[in-house]
């Protein structure tokens, strides 16, 4: 079973790849590519760096490039014409950007003995500018974590919504936390989560939506109206990968792609449509850096 779904994770992708191959010039929605993946938009970018090891814009940036290296070496076409081909508005931009990816300009590039790798190189995506053919290379790699598939129960809790870069939420929970202190509830909190909605690869970094939660016991009195931003609601139930994070927070996007990209081609799964969640099990203002522990963890299907 996780060898089937190893290889139909593979497959999926490798049909995004083959239609980012044959519409490079033409932006693809992500509604499209999501279908062709046979994946939920909502997880889509996830699922697909995870695996690949890069973004789809990264992947066209380096289908064109490479295109455009071939074009240089293979024939007499102009700089200015292989820099509007690779879609650039000038030659200077199309240079700047070459010479980012290859470590060297376009006219010298075209006049050097062997063609330099376009960097940073991708051992996962093969791709053969000669016939536009790309594929997925699928190595099975050792994603070095201690993974277990829980079942949680929904529970009260009271949620409030961030806006921004996901390395700043702590105001959200401080805020969250003073409100809770303010009310008197602190004595019932049962626990505290985060629930991130996107991808921050592949959203705005200004865009990116995130709940600072925290449970509360079943009865727990709240006042009438809530501030701006706060809601009252369950905390999402189900099954869902969890993943052990030890020490700073500036781990935990690791550990997603390590989860999105190494474990679950490997482990039989399907996602659900859920947000991803942060569970602390620590309290950061107690505990020490070096010794906080999080669990990292991805919604199931089942």
């Amino acid at each position: 079973m996780r060898k089937q779904t190893k290889a139909s994770y593979a497959e999926r992708i490798g049909r995004v790849l083959k239609q980012v191959a044959e519409n490079v010039d033409a932006p693809l929605p992500l509604a499209v590519l999501a279908e062709t993946a046979a994946l939920s938009p909502f997880h889509f970018h996830r699922v697909y760096r995870g695996i690949v090891g890069e973004t789809v814009q990264e992947t066209r940036r380096r289908v064109r490039m490479m295109r455009a290296g071939h074009a240089l070496r293979s024939g007499d076409k102009s700089v200015t014409v292989i820099a509007f081909e690779a879609g650039y508005e000038s030659p200077e931009g199309f240079a700047r950007a070459f010479r980012q990816g290859f470590g060297q300009s376009p006219s010298a590039y075209r006049k050097a003995n062997a063609a330099t790798p376009f960097r940073p190189t991708n051992i996962k995506v093969h791709y053969r500018p000669e016939t536009g053919k790309i594929r997925l290379i699928a190595d099975r790699k050792e994603h070095g974590m201690q993974v277990e598939i829980r079942t949680i129960e929904a529970q009260p809790m009271v949620a409030l919504r961030h806006l921004g870069p996901y390395h700043k939420v702590g105001r959200a929970f401080t805020a969250l936390k003073g409100w809770l202190s303010e009310q008197g509830l602190e004595e019932a909190v049962t626990g505290s989560y985060g629930l991130s909605y996107d991808d921050p690869e592949s959203v705005p970094a200004a865009e990116l939506r995130y709940d600072a939660c925290a449970t509360l016991l079943a009865g727990a009195e709240l006042p009438q109206n809530l501030p701006d931003g706060m809601r009252l609601e369950a905390l999402p139930a189900g099954r869902y990968a969890c993943a052990l994070l030890e020490g700073s927070y500036t781990g935990m996007q690791d550990t997603f792609q390590r989860l999105f990209g190494l474990w679950l081609p490997e482990s039989g799964e399907e996602l659900d449509e859920r947000a991803c969640m942060d569970w602390y099990l620590d309290d950061p203002m107690e505990v020490a850096e070096a010794d906080l522990r999080t669990l990292v963890c991805i919604p199931l299907k089942g």
